[in-house]
C-alpha cells in the first residue's frame, strides 16, 4: 500500500479539515434540536407509561380484594347469612392493606328491572354491613338494617387503632339511610352493569360524613353487583381505596435515580359537564380538595407554575375527549417546557378520563447540544492554528513513537505481552510497533495451549522445550459433570460450544486463582495441577480452597442470565497428592507439557467415584493428612480402585474449618457408624446408616453393604477395603 508524505499530510489535513468542519456544523444545527426533541418526546412518554402502572398497581389492589370476596362468597366459604362471617372477611381485607379506606357489602332482594333497567327491590331484606379505617387509623364495622317503623339504624363497632376482630361489641348508632339508594349501589344494580366491575370517580368518604368538608377525606372506589350460584341477585361489593398513594405518586420524581430530574408529574382528570382537566391528586399538603360540577378535584391556591400554565394551554383545551395522548410545548415564566399527557387506561369498568402528565423543561435535553454547538464554534476557529502546528507536531510524534517502541521491548523483557493499540502516522514506526504486537500475540497464544508459567520460563531461558520430565511431589485434581451427554444432546451445537466455554471460564478462573496449573481439558473435564511448573507452598490445601471456589463460581454462573435458563450441572471433584513424573512429553515435534506416574491414574479413578457414594468431592488420605487443620472432611469408605488391589481411605471434603456446615452432625454420625463397620460390628453401623439413608447417600450405599456383610460375614483378614468395581 502506497504511504503518504508528510507535506501530503499537511496539505490534504488543512483542507479537509476546513471542508470537514463548515458542513459538519450546519448539518449538526439542522438535525440535531430535532432529534433530541424527539428524544425528548420518547423519553417523557416512557415516563409517562411509568407513572401510569403504577397507577393502575395501586387501583387493582381494590380489584384485587372484590375478586377475593367475590370468590369467598359464590364458593361458600363465606356466607351473607352469616354476618359473623362475612364481618371477619371484610375486617382480614382491611387489616391487610392499609391502602384500604374501606370494604362494603350492600344487600337487597331484587324483584327485576323496570323499563329504564334499573333495579326494582324488595322493600324488606334491605342492609348494609361495611369495615371502613377511620382517619385515625382505627377499623370500625358499621351495620346498616331496617327498624321495625321501617326507617334504617347504623350499628358501630369502633375498636380502637390496635384492638382485634370482635374485641368490642356492636352499639347502637344514629338513623342512617336507605345504604341502597346510593349510587355505588343503585347505579352496580343497574341491569346494564349487572355483573360488572366499575370504578367511580373520585368521592368523599361515607366514614366522614359528620366531618367538615376540608378534613373529609377522597376516595376511590370499585364496585360490583354479584348472584349466588343460582344466578340469584345478592347485593353489591364495594371497596374503597384512600387517595394518598395517588398524591404520592404525583409528588414523585419520574426517575428517582436521577438527583438531577427536574421533571414534574401530575394526575388529571376531565370534569364531563365542561371537560376542562383538573388535577385529581394534591401537589403540595396546602391543596384542597372541592366539589367542582359533581365531581371532587384538587383546588390549589398556589400550583406550579408548569401546570398552572398546562391548565390553560392550547395542549389540554384541544384534548380529544376520547383518547386523551397528547404532547406539545408551552412556556413557563419565560423558559421553554415540553409537556406529554397519556390516558390511564384502566380497562373495561374503569374510571374514564383520567391522564398522567409529566413536564419537564427543554434545555433538560438541550443543554448538552447547546454546549456542543458552542463547542463547535471554538473548534472552526482553532482549526487552522492546529493546521500550522502540525509540522512541529510531527517531529513530536516520531519522538514519541521511538519512546512506545523502547518501552514496549522493555515490557517484553519483564514478560509483559499484554496488546496495546498505540501505533504511529509514521510508516516506520509504524511498522516497528506492528511487528511487537504480532510477536507479542504469538506469545500470548502460546500461553493458551500450555501453561503460563512454562511459557514465562522457555521466553526467559530462550530456549526450546525438550523431551523428559522430573519427579515432583504435586496435588492433582480432576473434575467431569455428571448428565452433560444429556444436557449436550439438547442444545445446539454453537450454544452447546458457548455454555462450555462459560463452565470452563468459570472453572479456570477458579483455579487459576489459587496458583494452579490447568494441564489439559477433556471434553468437559479439567486436570489441574498445583507446584508444577512453579513451586506453590502447601499445594494441598491450594487444591483443596480451589475445589470450593469452583463450586462457588459455577453457583454463580447457573444463576446468572448468561446460563440462559438451563438446568444446574453437577460437578464432581476427585483429588490426590503424590510425587509422579512432571515435564514435556510425547513426540520431539509434538510435546504436550503433564503429569505422569500411578498418583496421576489413583486420583483421576477417585472423580468418577464420587458417583457411587453420591457425592461431588472425594480426596485421598495424601491430602486430607496436610489439609485437615484448615479443612473439614468426612472419611466415606476405604477402596481398592479400579485396576487397584491396596485401598486407601477416601474422605468426602465438607468446607472450610470456619464455614457453616448444615450437615456435619450427620457426617460425624457418619463416621461412628463407619468405625462400627471397620470393627465388623455391622448391625450397630446398619442402624445409624439407616437412619440417615433419607438424607445421605453415602449412608444408603454402606447400609446395604452391612446389610449385606451381616448376612454373609467376610472372612477373618478382611480389613474394610471395599474394591471399585468401575471407574
Amino acid at each position: 500500500m502506497k504511504r503518504v508524505t508528510l507535506a501530503q499530510v499537511f496539505s490534504a489535513a488543512a483542507i479537509a479539515i476546513t471542508i470537514v468542519v463548515v458542513a459538519s456544523f450546519a448539518l449538526f444545527v439542522e438535525k440535531s434540536r430535532s432529534s433530541a426533541l424527539e428524544t425528548a418526546q420518547r423519553k417523557q412518554d416512557a415516563a409517562a407509561r411509568r407513572i401510569e402502572a403504577r397507577v393502575i398497581r395501586e387501583l387493582s389492589r381494590a380489584e384485587r380484594v372484590l375478586e377475593q370476596i367475590e370468590r369467598a362468597i359464590d364458593s361458600g366459604v363465606v356466607s351473607i347469612d352469616d354476618s359473623r362471617s362475612l364481618e371477619g372477611a371484610l375486617f382480614t381485607r382491611i387489616v391487610d392493606d392499609s391502602h384500604l379506606e374501606e370494604v362494603t357489602f350492600t344487600h337487597a332482594h331484587r324483584l327485576g328491572y323496570d323499563a329504564k333497567g334499573d333495579a326494582e327491590l324488595a322493600p324488606e331484606g334491605r342492609w348494609q354491613l361495611s369495615v371502613a379505617r377511620t382517619a385515625s387509623g382505627a377499623v370500625v364495622t358499621r351495620s346498616t338494617r331496617r327498624d321495625e317503623d321501617g326507617s334504617f339504624t347504623t350499628q358501630v363497632r369502633a375498636r380502637g387503632k390496635d384492638n382485634a376482630f370482635a374485641s368490642v361489641p356492636l352499639a347502637s348508632s344514629a338513623k342512617a339511610p336507605d345504604p341502597t339508594g346510593h349510587f355505588t349501589f343503585s347505579v352496580l344494580a343497574t341491569e346494564a352493569l349487572h355483573g360488572q366491575a366499575t370504578w367511580s370517580d373520585l368521592h368523599w368518604s361515607e366514614l366522614d360524613f359528620a366531618a367538615p368538608e376540608p378534613e373529609r377525606r377522597v376516595v376511590v372506589s370499585v364496585q360490583k353487583a354479584v348472584d349466588d350460584r343460582e344466578g340469584h341477585f345478592l347485593g353489591v361489593i364495594r371497596v374503597g381505596i384512600i387517595t394518598d398513594e395517588l398524591d404520592a405518586i404525583a409528588k414523585a420524581q419520574t426517575s428517582p435515580a436521577d438527583d438531577e430530574d427536574v421533571q414534574r408529574v401530575a394526575l388529571l382528570a376531565t370534569t364531563p359537564s365542561r371537560g376542562t382537566p383538573r388535577l385529581v391528586a394534591r401537589l403540595d399538603p396546602s391543596d384542597r380538595m372541592v366539589a367542582v360540577d359533581g365531581e371532587i378535584r384538587v383546588a390549589s391556591d398556589r400550583p406550579p407554575p408548569e401546570i398552572r400554565e398546562l391548565l390553560r394551554s392550547p395542549i389540554v383545551n384541544n384534548l380529544d375527549r376520547a383518547h386523551p395522548d397528547a404532547a406539545g410545548s408551552l412556556v413557563v415564566d419565560g423558559t421553554p417546557w415540553l409537556a406529554t399527557l397519556r390516558e390511564i387506561d384502566l380497562g373495561e369498568g374503569g374510571t374514564t378520563g383520567w391522564m398522567v402528565a409529566v413536564l419537564a423543561p427543554e434545555a433538560r435535553y438541550t443543554s448538552e447540544l447547546v454546549a456542543v454547538e458552542r463547542m463547535l464554534l471554538g473548534v472552526f476557529g482553532t482549526t487552522l492554528a492546529l493546521v500550522l502546528a502540525i509540522a512541529g507536531v510531527t517531529l513530536s510524534t516520531v519522538r514519541r513513537g521511538l519512546g512506545r517502541v523502547t518501552t514496549t521491548t522493555d515490557r517484553m523483557r519483564g514478560f509483559d505481552f499484554t496488546p496495546t493499540s498505540e501505533g504511529s502516522t509514521i510508516r516506520d514506526i509504524d511498522d516497528v510497533m506492528q511487528g511487537l504486537e504480532r510477536a507479542k500475540t504469538v506469545v500470548r497464544a502460546m500461553g493458551k495451549y500450555v501453561p503460563l508459567d512454562l511459557v514465562r520460563r522457555l521466553y526467559v531461558s530462550n530456549e526450546e522445550p525438550k523431551l523428559g520430565g522430573e519427579l515432583l511431589d504435586i496435588s492433582l485434581m480432576f473434575t467431569d459433570i455428571e448428565g452433560f451427554t444429556t444436557l449436550a444432546e439438547k442444545l445446539a451445537p454453537d450454544e452447546l460450544a458457548t455454555r462450555l466455554g462459560d463452565y470452563l471460564e468459570a472453572m479456570t478462573t477458579a483455579i487459576e486463582s489459587t496458583n494452579g496449573t490447568i494441564d489439559k481439558y477433556i471434553g468437559d473435564a479439567v486436570m489441574a495441577i498445583w507446584n508444577a511448573p512453579t513451586s506453590v507452598p502447601n499445594h494441598e490445601l491450594e487444591a483443596c480452597r480451589a475445589t470450593l471456589a469452583c463450586m462457588k463460581a459455577t453457583r454463580k454462573l447457573y444463576a446468572s442470565s448468561a446460563w440462559k435458563g438451563l438446568p444446574s450441572l453437577v460437578t464432581r471433584f476427585g483429588l490426590h497428592e503424590a510425587s509422579v513424573l512432571v515435564g514435556n512429553f510425547g513426540a520431539p515435534t509434538r510435546l504436550s507439557y503433564t503429569a505422569l506416574g500411578d498418583g496421576v491414574n489413583l486420583a483421576a479413578r477417585l472423580e468418577p467415584l464420587c458417583k457411587q457414594y453420591g457425592v461431588v468431592v472425594l480426596a485421598s488420605e495424601a491430602i486430607v493428612a496436610k489439609a485437615s487443620l484448615e479443612f473439614v472432611f468426612r472419611r466415606i469408605d476405604r477402596v481398592a480402585v479400579k485396576g487397584k488391589t491396596t485401598g486407601i481411605d477416601v474422605f468426602e471434603l465438607l468446607g472450610a474449618k470456619d464455614d457453616d456446615i448444615p450437615g456435619l452432625p450427620r457426617a460425624r454420625r457418619y463416621e461412628e457408624a463407619f468405625d462400627a463397620y471397620l470393627a465388623r460390628d455391622f448391625p450397630r453401623a446398619l442402624a445409624i446408616f439407616d437412619a440417615q439413608r433419607n438424607d445421605d447417600p453415602p449412608s444408603a450405599v454402606l447400609a446395604d453393604r452391612c446389610r449385606e456383610l451381616g448376612a454373609a460375614p467376610p472372612p477373618p483378614e478382611w480389613t474394610g477395603i471395599h474394591v471399585a468395581r468401575s471407574k
